[in-house]
């Protein structure tokens, strides 16, 4: 699947998963978030789930910044980040659900012109058993 990018007033298609490798088009740091949505389906009350994002620099120059969620997501590897051009880094969110209740919260990356993405619990839908006679 495709995505814009949109930098200073030009916008760019990206393909999956980083943008053209003929070089880039950038002069400072560019941050680079994959993927948008991190869905860690249901997790039981109390019980705890990890899943990573990638963080990459697209552009030039060191993109330097931090990664962070409100509870009760945690980021906890990756967190900070001080990447070169086209250098890669993972950041590492668990999730412990206190309810049943379902949970979806924001993540903030900061440096390169920020990015946000999403965490979840939403789980995917339970297919309907057809019953034959």
């Amino acid at each position: 699947m495709n995505k814009l990018l949109a930098v200073a007033g030009s916008v760019l298609l990206l393909g999956a998963p980083r943008i053209v490798e003929a070089g880039t088009m950038f002069t400072n740091p560019v941050i680079y978030v994959q993927p948008m949505v991190l869905n860690f389906g249901r997790v039981p009350t109390n019980a705890t789930a990890t899943a990573t994002f990638v963080v990459e620099n697209m552009g030039i120059g060191i993109l330097v910044g931090t990664a962070s969620v409100p509870a009760p997501f945690k980021v906890t590897a990756g967190g900070n980040y001080s990447l070169k051009a086209n250098e890669a880094q993972m950041v590492t969110v668990t999730y412990t659900p206190r309810s049943a209740e379902p949970d979806s919260q924001t993540v903030k990356f900061t440096g390169g012109g920020g990015a946000k993405t999403t965490v979840t619990d939403t789980p995917a839908p339970v297919p309907r058993k057809l019953f034959t006679r």
